[in-house]
Protein backbone atom coordinates (compact mmCIF):
# COMPACT_ATOMS: atom_id res chain seq x y z
CA UNK A 1 0.00 0.00 0.00
CA UNK A 2 1.12 3.86 -0.85
CA UNK A 3 2.47 5.21 2.41
CA UNK A 4 0.25 8.11 2.26
CA UNK A 5 -2.81 5.56 2.56
CA UNK A 6 -1.03 3.89 5.24
CA UNK A 7 -0.73 6.82 6.74
CA UNK A 8 -4.31 7.95 6.43
CA UNK A 9 -5.97 4.75 7.18
CA UNK A 10 -3.71 4.67 10.66
CA UNK A 11 -5.14 8.00 11.36
CA UNK A 12 -8.70 6.64 10.94
CA UNK A 13 -8.05 3.66 12.88
CA UNK A 14 -6.41 5.98 15.89
CA UNK A 15 -9.35 8.59 15.37
CA UNK A 16 -11.92 5.50 15.88
CA UNK A 17 -10.08 3.89 19.05
CA UNK A 18 -9.49 7.58 20.83
CA UNK A 19 -13.75 7.99 19.80
CA UNK A 20 -14.95 5.23 21.44
CA UNK A 21 -12.65 5.13 24.94
CA UNK A 22 -14.20 8.81 24.69
CA UNK A 23 -17.92 7.34 24.25
CA UNK A 24 -17.51 4.48 27.12
CA UNK A 25 -15.31 6.50 29.85
CA UNK A 26 -18.51 9.31 29.45
CA UNK A 27 -20.79 6.43 29.68
CA UNK A 28 -19.83 5.28 32.74
CA UNK A 29 -18.99 8.54 34.44
CA UNK A 30 -22.92 9.61 33.30
CA UNK A 31 -24.43 6.22 34.27
CA UNK A 32 -22.45 6.72 37.37
CA UNK A 33 -24.00 10.39 38.08
CA UNK A 34 -27.45 9.08 37.27
CA UNK A 35 -27.17 6.37 39.90
CA UNK A 36 -25.90 8.66 42.88
CA UNK A 37 -28.55 11.35 42.04
CA UNK A 38 -31.42 8.31 42.14
CA UNK A 39 -29.47 7.38 45.37
CA UNK A 40 -29.83 10.59 46.89
CA UNK A 41 -33.53 10.72 45.76
CA UNK A 42 -34.23 7.77 47.42
CA UNK A 43 -33.01 8.32 50.82
CA UNK A 44 -34.14 11.45 50.98
CA UNK A 45 -37.58 10.19 50.40
CA UNK A 46 -36.88 7.62 53.11
CA UNK A 47 -36.08 10.12 55.30
CA UNK A 48 -38.82 12.75 54.63
CA UNK A 49 -40.94 9.66 54.88
CA UNK A 50 -39.51 8.59 58.66
CA UNK A 51 -39.57 12.63 59.90
CA UNK A 52 -43.26 12.78 58.19
CA UNK A 53 -45.07 9.94 59.69
CA UNK A 54 -43.03 8.72 62.72
CA UNK A 55 -42.24 12.26 64.41
CA UNK A 56 -45.06 14.40 66.21
CA UNK A 57 -43.70 17.61 65.72
CA UNK A 58 -43.21 20.13 67.71
CA UNK A 59 -45.56 21.83 69.70
CA UNK A 60 -46.21 18.11 69.75
CA UNK A 61 -49.83 19.32 70.61
CA UNK A 62 -49.99 21.21 67.05
CA UNK A 63 -52.91 19.56 65.77
CA UNK A 64 -55.24 20.01 68.49
CA UNK A 65 -53.20 23.74 69.50
CA UNK A 66 -56.03 26.11 68.15
CA UNK A 67 -53.14 28.27 68.78
CA UNK A 68 -50.33 27.02 66.75
CA UNK A 69 -50.63 27.96 63.60
CA UNK A 70 -48.23 28.16 59.90
CA UNK A 71 -46.19 31.65 61.87
CA UNK A 72 -45.55 29.80 64.61
CA UNK A 73 -45.30 25.76 64.43
CA UNK A 74 -41.47 24.68 64.69
CA UNK A 75 -41.19 21.18 63.83
CA UNK A 76 -43.27 19.41 61.53
CA UNK A 77 -44.94 15.78 61.59
CA UNK A 78 -48.10 13.70 61.99
CA UNK A 79 -47.34 11.34 63.99
CA UNK A 80 -49.49 10.55 68.14
CA UNK A 81 -47.62 11.62 70.73
CA UNK A 82 -48.52 8.71 72.75
CA UNK A 83 -49.28 5.22 71.66
CA UNK A 84 -47.05 2.67 68.97
CA UNK A 85 -44.95 3.51 66.59
CA UNK A 86 -47.42 3.33 63.76
CA UNK A 87 -50.03 5.62 65.24
CA UNK A 88 -51.17 8.89 63.59
CA UNK A 89 -52.74 11.79 65.43
CA UNK A 90 -55.98 12.67 63.72
CA UNK A 91 -56.00 16.32 64.64
CA UNK A 92 -52.85 16.81 62.77
CA UNK A 93 -54.01 15.15 59.69
CA UNK A 94 -57.31 17.40 59.68
CA UNK A 95 -55.18 20.20 59.49
CA UNK A 96 -53.64 19.14 56.20
CA UNK A 97 -56.93 19.58 55.02
CA UNK A 98 -57.75 22.97 52.91
CA UNK A 99 -61.39 22.55 52.55
CA UNK A 100 -64.29 20.50 53.80
CA UNK A 101 -67.15 20.55 51.94
CA UNK A 102 -67.47 23.92 50.22
CA UNK A 103 -66.10 25.69 53.91
CA UNK A 104 -62.08 26.62 54.03
CA UNK A 105 -60.65 25.07 57.08
CA UNK A 106 -59.11 28.29 59.21
CA UNK A 107 -56.76 25.88 61.27
CA UNK A 108 -54.94 24.87 57.46
CA UNK A 109 -50.96 24.45 57.70
CA UNK A 110 -50.03 25.20 53.48
CA UNK A 111 -47.54 22.96 52.17
CA UNK A 112 -44.76 26.03 51.95
CA UNK A 113 -44.86 25.81 55.73
CA UNK A 114 -44.16 22.33 55.70
CA UNK A 115 -41.68 22.51 53.15
CA UNK A 116 -39.98 25.36 54.84
CA UNK A 117 -39.30 23.09 58.34
CA UNK A 118 -38.71 20.05 56.25
CA UNK A 119 -35.21 21.93 54.42
CA UNK A 120 -37.14 21.19 50.63
CA UNK A 121 -38.76 24.69 50.18
CA UNK A 122 -36.50 27.69 50.53
CA UNK A 123 -36.88 31.17 48.91
CA UNK A 124 -39.74 30.81 47.60
CA UNK A 125 -38.82 28.02 45.89
CA UNK A 126 -39.10 24.14 46.13
CA UNK A 127 -36.09 22.29 46.44
CA UNK A 128 -37.74 19.14 46.02
CA UNK A 129 -41.62 18.59 45.83
CA UNK A 130 -43.85 16.07 47.24
CA UNK A 131 -47.24 14.25 47.51
CA UNK A 132 -48.40 12.68 50.92
CA UNK A 133 -51.29 10.68 50.53
CA UNK A 134 -53.28 8.65 53.18
CA UNK A 135 -56.40 7.12 52.77
CA UNK A 136 -58.94 4.10 54.50
CA UNK A 137 -57.08 0.59 54.02
CA UNK A 138 -60.19 -0.60 52.92
CA UNK A 139 -62.35 1.07 50.83
CA UNK A 140 -66.28 -0.34 52.27
CA UNK A 141 -69.35 0.52 50.03
CA UNK A 142 -72.86 0.09 51.21
CA UNK A 143 -76.00 0.04 48.79
CA UNK A 144 -79.60 -0.73 50.14
CA UNK A 145 -81.45 -3.54 48.86
CA UNK A 146 -84.98 -2.59 49.34
CA UNK A 147 -84.32 1.59 48.74
CA UNK A 148 -87.98 1.85 48.31
CA UNK A 149 -88.79 0.98 51.32
CA UNK A 150 -89.37 3.61 54.43
CA UNK A 151 -86.95 1.52 56.18
CA UNK A 152 -84.34 -0.25 54.68
CA UNK A 153 -82.91 -3.36 56.31
CA UNK A 154 -81.17 -5.24 53.68
CA UNK A 155 -77.77 -3.90 52.25
CA UNK A 156 -75.33 -4.87 50.05
CA UNK A 157 -71.62 -4.75 51.61
CA UNK A 158 -68.29 -4.10 49.23
CA UNK A 159 -64.77 -4.55 50.32
CA UNK A 160 -62.12 -3.57 48.61
CA UNK A 161 -58.15 -3.04 49.82
CA UNK A 162 -56.08 -0.08 49.29
CA UNK A 163 -54.56 -1.58 46.23
CA UNK A 164 -58.38 -2.56 44.57
CA UNK A 165 -58.10 -5.79 44.82
CA UNK A 166 -61.48 -7.65 46.34
CA UNK A 167 -61.48 -8.28 50.12
CA UNK A 168 -62.39 -11.83 50.22
CA UNK A 169 -63.56 -13.57 53.63
CA UNK A 170 -63.62 -10.10 55.37
CA UNK A 171 -65.44 -10.18 58.37
CA UNK A 172 -68.21 -7.52 57.99
CA UNK A 173 -70.62 -6.13 61.08
CA UNK A 174 -72.72 -3.73 60.57
CA UNK A 175 -75.31 -1.54 63.19
CA UNK A 176 -78.44 -0.25 62.01
CA UNK A 177 -79.84 3.02 64.00
CA UNK A 178 -82.79 4.61 64.42
CA UNK A 179 -82.67 7.81 66.23
CA UNK A 180 -85.88 9.84 66.91
CA UNK A 181 -87.05 13.24 69.02
CA UNK A 182 -89.49 11.92 72.31
CA UNK A 183 -90.98 15.23 74.46
CA UNK A 184 -90.17 14.74 77.89
CA UNK A 185 -91.35 17.41 80.06
CA UNK A 186 -91.75 19.83 77.48
CA UNK A 187 -88.32 19.46 76.08
CA UNK A 188 -86.99 17.37 73.14
CA UNK A 189 -85.12 14.56 74.03
CA UNK A 190 -82.51 12.59 71.31
CA UNK A 191 -83.18 8.99 71.87
CA UNK A 192 -82.51 5.78 69.88
CA UNK A 193 -82.67 2.34 68.92
CA UNK A 194 -80.25 -0.38 66.61
CA UNK A 195 -79.91 -3.86 65.73
CA UNK A 196 -76.44 -5.67 65.05
CA UNK A 197 -75.91 -8.33 61.90
CA UNK A 198 -72.88 -10.00 60.49
CA UNK A 199 -71.52 -11.31 57.52
CA UNK A 200 -68.62 -12.71 55.66
CA UNK A 201 -67.78 -11.40 51.76
CA UNK A 202 -67.68 -13.95 48.81
CA UNK A 203 -64.53 -14.00 46.90
CA UNK A 204 -65.41 -10.75 45.00
CA UNK A 205 -65.55 -8.93 48.20
CA UNK A 206 -69.23 -8.44 48.29
CA UNK A 207 -71.80 -9.49 51.02
CA UNK A 208 -75.44 -8.58 52.17
CA UNK A 209 -76.14 -7.88 55.66
CA UNK A 210 -79.94 -8.42 57.32
CA UNK A 211 -81.45 -6.49 59.96
CA UNK A 212 -84.11 -6.20 62.12
CA UNK A 213 -86.53 -3.29 62.17
CA UNK A 214 -85.17 -1.11 65.22
CA UNK A 215 -88.00 -0.27 67.30
CA UNK A 216 -89.43 3.46 67.43
CA UNK A 217 -92.40 3.99 69.84
CA UNK A 218 -95.27 5.70 68.12
CA UNK A 219 -95.11 8.61 70.52
CA UNK A 220 -92.02 9.50 68.36
CA UNK A 221 -91.83 13.02 66.76
CA UNK A 222 -89.37 12.29 64.34
CA UNK A 223 -86.95 9.50 62.97
CA UNK A 224 -84.11 8.69 61.12
CA UNK A 225 -81.95 5.99 59.93
CA UNK A 226 -78.20 5.38 59.58
CA UNK A 227 -76.12 2.53 58.95
CA UNK A 228 -72.63 2.07 59.93
CA UNK A 229 -70.41 -0.94 59.25
CA UNK A 230 -67.16 -1.93 60.02
CA UNK A 231 -65.14 -4.26 57.44
CA UNK A 232 -61.55 -6.60 59.11
CA UNK A 233 -59.94 -7.75 56.54
CA UNK A 234 -56.67 -10.03 57.90
CA UNK A 235 -55.71 -7.32 60.55
CA UNK A 236 -56.87 -4.44 58.31
CA UNK A 237 -60.18 -2.38 59.87
CA UNK A 238 -61.74 0.51 58.11
CA UNK A 239 -65.76 1.88 58.58
CA UNK A 240 -68.45 2.85 55.83
CA UNK A 241 -71.47 4.40 56.73
CA UNK A 242 -74.92 4.79 55.06
CA UNK A 243 -77.86 7.79 55.42
CA UNK A 244 -80.82 8.41 53.25
CA UNK A 245 -80.38 12.39 52.06
CA UNK A 246 -77.71 14.99 52.68
CA UNK A 247 -79.05 17.71 54.09
CA UNK A 248 -76.84 19.59 55.62
CA UNK A 249 -73.18 19.52 55.42
CA UNK A 250 -71.41 18.76 58.62
CA UNK A 251 -67.81 18.94 59.38
CA UNK A 252 -65.78 18.23 62.61
CA UNK A 253 -62.46 19.98 63.77
CA UNK A 254 -61.86 19.20 67.24
CA UNK A 255 -64.24 19.98 69.37
CA UNK A 256 -66.79 21.89 66.78
CA UNK A 257 -68.97 21.44 64.63
CA UNK A 258 -69.73 23.42 61.75
CA UNK A 259 -73.16 22.67 60.07
CA UNK A 260 -73.42 24.38 56.18
CA UNK A 261 -76.35 24.38 54.07
CA UNK A 262 -76.02 21.54 51.18
CA UNK A 263 -76.56 22.60 47.62
CA UNK A 264 -77.94 19.03 46.64
CA UNK A 265 -81.13 19.45 48.78
CA UNK A 266 -84.27 21.99 48.10
CA UNK A 267 -83.53 25.61 49.53
CA UNK A 268 -85.43 25.19 52.52
CA UNK A 269 -84.84 25.62 56.17
CA UNK A 270 -83.33 23.53 58.13
CA UNK A 271 -83.83 22.40 61.99
CA UNK A 272 -80.99 21.41 63.71
CA UNK A 273 -81.44 19.19 67.40
CA UNK A 274 -78.82 20.34 69.77
CA UNK A 275 -77.63 16.34 70.28
CA UNK A 276 -74.55 14.84 68.53
CA UNK A 277 -74.40 11.43 67.65
CA UNK A 278 -71.46 9.65 67.88
CA UNK A 279 -70.01 5.98 66.20
CA UNK A 280 -67.11 4.59 67.78
CA UNK A 281 -64.47 1.81 66.01
CA UNK A 282 -65.89 -0.99 68.51
CA UNK A 283 -69.46 0.47 67.09
CA UNK A 284 -70.93 1.74 70.10
CA UNK A 285 -73.04 4.48 70.56
CA UNK A 286 -72.76 7.97 72.55
CA UNK A 287 -74.87 11.13 72.66
CA UNK A 288 -73.13 13.80 73.46
CA UNK A 289 -74.86 17.52 73.92
CA UNK A 290 -73.76 20.19 71.47
CA UNK A 291 -73.67 23.89 73.19
CA UNK A 292 -75.40 26.25 70.99
CA UNK A 293 -74.08 30.16 72.00
CA UNK A 294 -77.02 31.95 70.01
CA UNK A 295 -79.61 33.08 71.81
CA UNK A 296 -83.33 31.22 70.90
CA UNK A 297 -84.79 29.05 68.06
CA UNK A 298 -82.73 31.17 65.38
CA UNK A 299 -79.76 28.78 66.85
CA UNK A 300 -81.04 25.51 65.47
CA UNK A 301 -81.80 26.66 62.51
CA UNK A 302 -79.88 26.43 58.85
CA UNK A 303 -81.26 28.75 55.82
CA UNK A 304 -79.95 30.48 53.05
CA UNK A 305 -79.87 33.23 54.47
CA UNK A 306 -78.07 35.34 57.58
CA UNK A 307 -78.08 31.18 58.81
CA UNK A 308 -76.19 29.26 56.23
CA UNK A 309 -73.85 27.67 58.53
CA UNK A 310 -73.57 27.43 62.15
CA UNK A 311 -70.84 26.21 64.63
CA UNK A 312 -71.70 24.19 67.88
CA UNK A 313 -69.18 23.02 69.90
CA UNK A 314 -69.31 19.58 71.51
CA UNK A 315 -70.41 19.36 75.17
CA UNK A 316 -67.86 16.68 76.06
CA UNK A 317 -64.41 16.64 74.46
CA UNK A 318 -64.26 14.02 71.75
CA UNK A 319 -62.68 9.99 72.38
CA UNK A 320 -60.10 9.19 69.59
CA UNK A 321 -62.26 5.98 69.07
CA UNK A 322 -65.34 7.80 67.57
CA UNK A 323 -65.18 7.78 63.92
CA UNK A 324 -68.38 9.33 62.90
CA UNK A 325 -70.43 11.98 64.92
CA UNK A 326 -73.76 13.20 62.80
CA UNK A 327 -76.99 15.40 64.08
CA UNK A 328 -80.51 15.03 63.62
CA UNK A 329 -82.14 17.68 60.95
CA UNK A 330 -85.57 18.09 60.01
CA UNK A 331 -86.04 19.17 56.54
CA UNK A 332 -89.51 19.55 54.71
CA UNK A 333 -91.24 17.65 57.53
CA UNK A 334 -88.70 14.73 57.53
CA UNK A 335 -85.71 13.52 59.72
CA UNK A 336 -82.00 12.97 58.38
CA UNK A 337 -78.82 12.01 60.07
CA UNK A 338 -76.55 13.73 58.76
CA UNK A 339 -72.27 12.50 59.48
CA UNK A 340 -68.96 13.78 59.16
CA UNK A 341 -65.90 11.12 59.31
CA UNK A 342 -63.64 10.93 61.85
CA UNK A 343 -61.07 11.49 59.66
CA UNK A 344 -62.63 12.20 56.17
CA UNK A 345 -62.62 8.95 54.14
CA UNK A 346 -61.68 7.28 51.65
CA UNK A 347 -58.92 9.79 51.09
CA UNK A 348 -58.11 11.24 54.39
CA UNK A 349 -55.25 13.61 52.98
CA UNK A 350 -53.72 14.35 49.70
CA UNK A 351 -51.43 17.52 50.53
CA UNK A 352 -48.52 17.91 48.25
CA UNK A 353 -46.20 21.13 47.09
CA UNK A 354 -47.32 23.48 44.37
CA UNK A 355 -47.90 20.51 41.27
CA UNK A 356 -47.17 17.53 40.04
CA UNK A 357 -44.19 16.12 38.42
CA UNK A 358 -43.60 16.33 34.72
CA UNK A 359 -43.40 13.78 32.68
CA UNK A 360 -40.38 11.60 32.59
CA UNK A 361 -38.69 13.20 35.63
CA UNK A 362 -37.20 10.99 38.32
CA UNK A 363 -39.43 9.99 41.89
CA UNK A 364 -39.17 8.21 44.68
CA UNK A 365 -42.66 6.38 46.36
CA UNK A 366 -42.41 5.28 50.17
CA UNK A 367 -45.62 3.93 50.91
CA UNK A 368 -46.57 1.73 54.72
CA UNK A 369 -49.51 0.92 57.05
CA UNK A 370 -50.41 2.93 60.03
CA UNK A 371 -53.26 3.40 62.66
CA UNK A 372 -55.78 5.74 63.96
CA UNK A 373 -57.26 3.89 67.08
CA UNK A 374 -58.03 1.19 65.72
CA UNK A 375 -58.03 1.30 62.02
CA UNK A 376 -55.60 1.18 59.34
CA UNK A 377 -54.53 3.49 56.86
CA UNK A 378 -52.01 3.51 53.97
CA UNK A 379 -49.62 5.84 53.66
CA UNK A 380 -47.76 6.71 50.60
CA UNK A 381 -45.09 9.48 49.79
CA UNK A 382 -44.00 10.56 46.41
CA UNK A 383 -40.56 12.66 45.85
CA UNK A 384 -39.02 14.39 43.04
CA UNK A 385 -36.37 17.27 42.53
CA UNK A 386 -37.40 19.97 41.11
CA UNK A 387 -34.55 20.13 38.70
CA UNK A 388 -32.04 17.71 37.28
Amino acid sequence: MHPVYEYIVSVAILFLVLSYSFYAVNSVVVNQLTLVKEEQLKDIANRLFDKILYTPGYPIDWGSNIHINESNLIDFGIHASTGDLQKLDINKLNRLIYEYEGIINPLYIPPETVGRLLGIYEDGHWIYGFRLLIKSALNVTIQPLDSDSEVPVKYKVKVIDYVGKDAANALVKGILCAAYIINEGGRDVLKYDYNIARNLTRLDGTTVLKFEKPEVPHQALDAAYALLVTANYYGLQSQGIWTRGQVVNLINIGDYLIVNLSSFWPPSARHVQLTAIEFTTDLDIILNPIINETNGESGKIINKGRFKYRVYKLANPITEDVIFIGLLVIATGQAYLVFASRPRTPIIVDYRSHSFPVAGLKTETIYGLFRISDNTYYAQLTVWRMSE
